[in-house]
């Protein structure tokens, strides 16, 4: 038997890591970029390592705590399946803090190390599947679906985490467990 209630909670934890990265990475870089005016791409060297390795080290804490809590196996599988299926657009969200500043700086994000990096990882995960169906130009098909897919995926988890939050303040507290 699934436990449910474990499973919204860590997609919740999820949704929160998510919008959490994505805020603070954009922070930083506006911080750097616009506030002290370090170059865009050094930036993103210094912010996208550090982003990906706190990630990493969260999912593999709520992937662990979840295996050793007293949960069903399938609870346990079902969240170390979520966990390695949603990692990509989880540390899509800092990548993206990113690509909007860049966009708003008006510079190139292409000259980031960092950046290019996680293309060129993301792009080698998705080859053998863009090999599958034949031609190369689909890789810059399926990358772009890969970014469209990873932001989605993010401000759902974002705003239903959001929703989850101020609810309480939107209704009676009768109204929040009826609804419940």
């Amino acid at each position: 038997m699934i436990a449910k209630r474990h499973v919204r909670r860590r997609l919740g934890q999820y949704g929160a890591l998510w919008l959490g990265s994505f805020v603070l990475t954009l922070i930083v870089m506006a911080a750097m970029v616009f506030g002290v005016g370090v170059p865009l791409a050094e930036t993103a060297d210094m912010a996208l390592p550090v982003a990906f390795m706190t990630l990493g080290v969260l999912v593999l804490i709520g992937v662990g705590l979840t295996l050793a809590r007293e949960v069903s196996l399938s609870t346990k599988l079902l969240i170390t399946a979520l966990a390695l299926l949603l990692i990509l657009p989880l540390l899509w969200a800092p990548v993206l803090a990113v690509v909007v500043s860049a966009a708003l700086a008006g510079a190139s994000v292409e000259y980031s190390t960092a950046y290019a990096g996680f293309r060129i990882v993301v792009s080698r995960l998705i080859y053998p599947l863009a090999a599958l169906l034949g031609e190369d130009p689909l890789i810059g098909l399926i990358w772009q679906g890969f970014q469209v897919v990873a932001s989605v995926v993010g401000a759902v988890a974002s705003i239903a985490q959001v929703l989850r939050v101020i609810r309480p303040y939107l209704y009676d507290d009768d109204e929040v467990e009826e609804a419940s």
